[in-house]
């Protein structure tokens, strides 16, 4: 494995990128300058994922049952897609895809939902939210709050066991999985079982640690500059930056579900990250932390190239089926 750069280091070398990792990454500034270059508008860059989509998802797991959905969330309805393999009924993980809570779309994630569904032990329901900057911090989140009431209430009328919903997201969307939860467990409400998150934004108002120096560059995909450009436009001004459901890191969080965590070791919120499991062990939270050397942000959605984003998907999955009901 990759040796980790050392502490205090301005920026790691580029050699720390897993050779997979590597060629995904190449493959995709390939596409983007096929496509013209990157784009300059929220609405351009939308469009640019919504083409890049068919190669990355290609080659995913073939499903028995995929199911368009359509959720009521909190500024109205919203698209979903219930993906299941086999007859049996089964836990249920609502899925929330990334895309620095500006972008992002059911088919953006279609690659990961298929992988967590194959083994017939788990069903996924993968959910759209509002995007910023037409709909700023805090809307997603009760979109999720929202989606998640009409989880318990209707997934047994598809063959789902409503004792065993979790959740589940990368990046943006992993923040809303555990927003999401932290919400109703100050409301008194139902909570899910159990969350697997995949490298998400923890304190998104904070670019100022040691994992921003090494890897905020650009060089390892989501870059500082990036973070920030999404930060502007997800908040308003008169947001706190200690906001519980806008960065969890600063939540209390004794009382949630079991966690499974995927870090990507190159990620510029690899430590917001580490500090979050840490917060979480310390508030008596079970945890799985998985580390992933030589990965950036968002590899599993790279899974068509990248052999350890697949492991990471199963166990994300695995974990997840194997919890309890409540």
């Amino acid at each position: 494995m990759p040796s980790m750069p050392p502490c205090g280091a301005e920026a790691a070398s580029p050699d720390l990128i897993d050779p997979e990792m590597a060629i995904a990454m190449g493959k995709h500034a390939e596409m983007v300058a096929a496509d013209g270059g990157p784009t300059t508008t929220f609405e351009g860059d939308r469009e640019q994922q919504a083409r890049f989509a068919p190669f990355w998802n290609e080659g995913a797991p073939e499903i028995e049952t995929i199911v368009p959905l359509t959720i009521e969330g909190a500024q109205g309805p919203l698209n979903a897609r219930l993906y299941k393999n086999g007859s049996n009924i089964m836990p249920v993980a609502l899925f929330m895809h990334g895309g620095g809570f500006v972008r992002g779309s059911l088919d953006h994630c279609d690659c990961i939902c298929r992988r967590m569904v194959a083994d017939g032990r788990l069903a996924v329901i993968s959910t759209d939210y509002s995007l910023a900057p037409e709909h700023p911090y805090p809307t997603a989140v009760g979109d999720i709050a929202k989606v998640l009431d009409w989880a318990f209430a209707s997934v047994t009328d598809f063959g789902l066991d409503a004792s065993r919903v979790s959740v589940a997201g990368g990046s943006a969307g992993a923040t809303l999985a555990i927003a999401s939860t932290l919400r109703r467990r100050d409301a008194g409400a139902k909570i899910p079982v159990g969350m697997a998150l995949f490298y998400g934004v923890f304190d998104i108002m904070n670019t100022q640690r040691e994992s921003y120096r090494l890897f905020g560059n650009g060089q390892f995909g989501m870059s500082k500059a990036r973070m920030e450009h999404y930060l502007r436009a997800l908040v308003p001004g008169e947001v706190s930056p200690m906001d519980p459901y806008l960065a969890p890191l600063h939540a209390d969080l004794e009382g949630l579900p079991p966690v499974w965590m995927g870090v990507a070791e190159l990620d510029v919120l690899r430590d917001e990250q580490l500090e979050m499991a840490g917060r979480l062990q310390a508030a008596g939270v079970s945890i799985d932390l998985q580390r992933y050397d030589g990965m950036i942000h968002g590899f599993a959605n790279r899974v068509r190239l990248v052999s350890r984003a697949e492991a990471a998907i199963q166990s994300a999955a695995q974990f997840l089926a194997a919890l309890p009901g409540n």
